[in-house]
């Protein structure tokens, strides 16, 4: 829905998603685990096809939807940040 306006803004995203539809953590997902891998790929998807190019997508294979795997991807990702608030 808010994808053109992602994109005719060039915002920075940056988006990781495990493979995994469980989670060790539920309620940090608010209970819908299940959904996040499909949702984040339908957002690829429509996000690629409409134009955008200043995404870094991570869809990776091991991983679980907890701080356990977020936390490396922020770390990852401050970098990237404060380069971009400069």
């Amino acid at each position: 829905m808010h994808v053109p306006l992602l994109v005719d803004n060039d915002t920075r995203l940056w988006v990781y998603s495990p493979s995994t539809l469980t989670c060790s953590d539920p309620a940090a997902m608010i209970g819908h685990c299940d959904q996040a891998q499909g949702s984040n790929r339908s957002f690829y998807n429509h996000y690629r096809s409409a134009g955008g190019r200043n995404g870094h997508f991570d869809i990776a294979q091991g991983g679980q939807h907890d701080w356990n795997s977020w936390a490396p991807q922020l770390a990852a990702m401050a970098p990237d940040m404060t380069a971009t608030i400069r």
